[in-house]
Parts: C-alpha cells; structure tokens; sequence
C-alpha cells in the first residue's frame, strides 16, 4: 500500500468547448480531441538518463534541446509542465513506445477546429493554444462556450500510465453550444462573389453582409480579404478584422433615401412634390454642380434614380435639422447595434444639430459628414423595407418574436420602397435579379485621407428583395477598386446581384411575376 501511496496522482479531466452551429444546425465550430506532452521537471531532473531522454524528447519532438533543458531548468521544482501541445499521431505513437519511467506522459486536451475554413473565418475568430477565445464568435462567446475542467485521483503506474481511478473530486463540465443566425449555404454563395468581385476590379478589400427584414438576423457576413483561422500562423488580429462591423465610412449617396423619409414622415413634402434641381451656391460652395437632373423640377423619385444633390441639397434645406437628426437617431446612426460583435463601431454623428449651418445640413443629406459601418447601412435599409420597423440585429438564431420598435410610418416606408424600386430600374441595372424586383441605392464616396481624393473611392450598395414582399438586406462595400470602374454601381452592384440572386433562391422565395 505504501508503494501505491507513492503514485497517487491528482489528474485533470478536460472539459470540451461548446460548438458553434449555423441556423440549420450545420457545424462551424468544434474542439477535437488531441495530445500534450507534459512533465514532471522535477523528477526529470534527477533522472539518471536526463541527457539521453531529452536527446530522444527532441527527435520525437522536433524541439531543440537547449530549448527542453532550459524550460525544464527554470522551473525546477515543478511537477506538471507542458512541454509540447497539440502533437501529431506519428508523435503521439513515438511517445508511447519509448520508456519514459515516471516523469513524463501524454495529457488528453482539445483544439478547435473550423470546417469551413476562411468562409467563416472573421466571423468566428480564432481562439489560443490554451482554447480561449481571441477573436470574433470565439472571443464574444468565450465564456459561454467555455467549459470548466474536472479533477480525479487516479493511481499510477511507474511510466505514469493510470491504473485505475480512485476518486472523481469534480467533474468536468462542457460548454455550450451556441447556434449562430448564420446559413452557411448563402456565406458560401456570399463569399465566392465578393471574392471574384475583388479579383475583377482589383480592390483593396471588400465586404458584404445579408440580413433577414422579417427578423433582425444576419445570414451572411463575409470579407475580404479573409483568413483560415485553422492555419496558426495566421493567428493574428489583424487578419480577421470583421470589417462589416468595425470599419466606418461616409455612406455617399446611400444616405440620400434618409432626408427623403424625414421629408415624407413630417409632411415637408411629399413624394407627388416637384423640387428645384438646378445648381446654387451656399457661400462659394457650388452645389450640383454635375447637374444630374438638367435643373428640373422633379419628383422626390427622380432625384433618387438620378442621384441629383441639388435635388436632395434643396429639400434637406426644407427639412429641419432637429426632425433630420432625430431621424437618423432613430435609425442608429451613431449607436452601436445590439449584435454584441467585438469591436462594433458605433459610427460618428454630431448630434448638435441647432449648430448645423446650411453646408452641414446639405452635406449630411448625401452622406457626407457622417460615419457608418455596412451593418448600421443594411440595418437601415431593413427599417424601409419592414415597413418602418426596426428589428434588434442578430447573430445568434431568433426561434420566437424578435425585439423590435416603430421608426417610420408604414404608408412611407412603401412610398421610399417603390422608389428604391425605380432607381434600380431606371439607374442601375447592373443590381437586378432575374425573375424578381429588387430596390435599392448606390453610393460612390471619395476616400478622406487628409482631404478627400479623386484617385480613392468606396463603392457601396444597399439593396432589398423582393419588393413585392421584401425578405432580405444585402449591402456591399468594395474599398478603393483599382481599375477604371469604382462606382457604387459599376463594382458593388453586381455582387449585391450576384449574392441576392442566389440567396433568393436558397431560401425557396419565388420569384415575382414580372410584366414585361
């Protein structure tokens, strides 16, 4: 009994992390089981063969043995040390082969591993060689997902291999399996068309997100470019930055829907109105100067499908900066969502709106000025196209009601919806989907760097289908195309196609009968 006393060992039990599922129940994210390599420097030390056993450690290992020797002799006086994790079957297998008397066994952890790869890979973030949480999912889920380790007293034998369990002093608890909004069939779709979009027009990155009108939740997010967080040495923060939530830009013309909602909802003018497009001044500053509606008088319409700013110039001039800045308030303009990503931007607006001059207001109302982030633009637009309400944003699967508010009247947001409608009708075709309407808005904005320049743009656009019962959001940034094409409508319209087109289809909506 004695010499059993002498190999009673205390053994921890690994707890497995909680899996990551899409919404469909398809696996995203999974802890496998795997091997470390652990020792005990202090007996280690005393061992007579201490030379030759780290010279074989090393081979196996592929550690070098000043490496081994040092780590063992800075900490001499410890009983349990990792020397190695994560090893290889080939490794695992040399290991039991080899006698290694009582200081030295292998140790049953977890590593997370992603199927999907770099599909999902700014989604779900990474987590570290202890299995915590660093970046995205993984690091907003951490303890959520992350289990609680157990303890038993075992008995051992002198090659440290356990005869049988004595006592469970705790038991391990896993974690909780999280199911995400995500479907991963439309972030694949997704992510092959923003890639071949980046490839096309040569850009820096580009990003695109997917939302559910009818619930708040987000079906795709993807960018580029992306990384594969099963790959180690991709391991770092910066490749996977979830840019659809943490980059600001100015939404140019993507905005200009907005001054028109807040001019409709408070009976400034309506969407029958002619406005005056012609060019004017506000001090030196000429506005419209592109003149893009041949200084008409228009609809509200028109001024969307034309892009006209002395158009939408002259009625945010109509409109108060109280009732425009309440609205975009109301929007979420200047708040982070309730999605809970790490790093969320909250976008930038200055709520001082009694000290907006005329070129504030102006500027405001096509999107420049203020600061947004792709999921505050698709939340927005979702607001339209629910009939003025606003769904809490999601990730995580939504099985009852979602939470929800009132920010625009329903008769305007069908007004602003039937417009979108006609600005991709009549100004981009390149955004249709075949067989279903579709409405939606483009933005071209120059990139602010010290001033604003004409050699770097953004090209967004925001666009909802079907509109005869409007069921997805897709909006699209590319960042700073580098061929002759960068228009909102020349780049990002087509991969708002491409993604719409196929999400419409995956989710089995049909298409609208269209009257040729």
């Amino acid at each position: 009994m004695e010499g059993e006393k002498r190999h009673i060992k205390h053994e921890r039990i690994a707890s497995n992390r909680g899996n990551i599922f899409d919404r469909r129940s398809v696996l995203l994210a999974v802890s496998t089981p795997t091997y470390n390599v652990v020792l005990d420097p202090k007996k280690f030390i005393e061992s007579k063969t201490y030379k030759r056993q780290i010279q074989r450690l090393s081979n196996i290992l592929s550690i070098k043995i000043n490496d081994i020797d040092s780590a063992i002799k800075k900490r001499p006086n410890r009983r349990h040390l990792i020397i190695k994790k994560e090893i290889t079957d080939s490794q695992i297998d040399q290991i039991r082969a080899n006698k290694w008397r009582n200081y030295l066994y292998l140790e049953k952890s977890y590593k997370r591993f992603n199927p999907s790869g770099e599909v999902t890979g700014q989604l779900l973030g990474f987590t570290d060689i202890n299995d915590k949480g660093q970046e995205g999912l993984e690091f907003m889920l951490n303890d959520y997902l992350e289990g609680t380790d157990g303890i038993k007293k075992v008995l051992k034998d002198r090659k440290q291999n356990i005869v049988r369990d004595l006592e469970l002093l705790q038991a391990a608890k896993d974690g909780s399996d999280f199911y995400t909004s995500i479907d991963l069939r439309i972030q694949f779709l997704a992510h092959r068309a923003l890639n071949n979009g980046l490839k096309k027009f040569k850009a820096k990155s580009a990003s695109a997100i997917v939302m559910d009108i009818k619930t708040g939740e987000i079906l795709a997010i993807v960018n580029q470019p992306s990384a594969d967080p099963n790959d180690r040495s991709l391991r770092q923060a910066k490749y996977f930055k979830n840019r659809v939530v943490t980059d600001q830009f100015e939404p140019g013309s993507t905005f200009k829907p907005l001054i028109v909602a807040t001019g409709i909802e408070n009976k400034i003018f309506s969407s029958k109105d002619m406005i005056d497009t012609t060019p004017f001044y506000i001090g030196k500053k000429l506005i419209g100067e592109d003149n893009r509606c041949s200084s008409q008088k228009v609809k509200p319409e028109k001024i969307l499908i034309n892009s006209c700013n002395a158009g939408t110039a002259r009625m945010s001039l109509q409109t108060e900066s109280k009732l425009f800045s309440q609205m975009l308030e109301s929007l979420g303009i200047g708040s982070i969502t309730a999605s809970g990503f790490p790093g969320e931007a909250s976008g930038t607006l200055d709520n001082n709106y009694d000290r907006w001059r005329d070129i504030r207001r102006v500027s405001l109302s096509y999107g420049y000025g203020v600061d947004v982030t792709l999921l505050q633009l698709a939340s927005i637009y979702s607001v339209i196209a629910n009939q003025g309400i606003k769904n809490h944003v999601s990730i995580e699967r939504i099985d009852g009601k979602p939470i929800s508010e009132r920010v625009l009247s329903e008769e305007t947001s069908k007004e602003l919806l039937l417009m979108l409608e006609q600005v991709v009708e009549n100004g981009v075709r390149r955004a249709k989907v075949n067989g279903y309407r579709v409405g939606g808005k483009t933005g071209t904005v120059q990139i602010y760097s010290s001033g604003y320049s004409n050699e770097s743009h953004n090209g967004i656009f925001v666009g909802i289908a079907p509109i005869s019962k409007p069921r997805i959001v897709t909006a699209v940034i590319v960042n700073e195309p580098g061929g002759e094409q960068y228009y909102g409508g020349q780049v990002a319209a087509p991969i708002f196609s491409s993604i719409t087109s196929g999400t419409l289809r995956i989710l089995g909506i049909a298409p609208d009968k269209v009257n040729n």
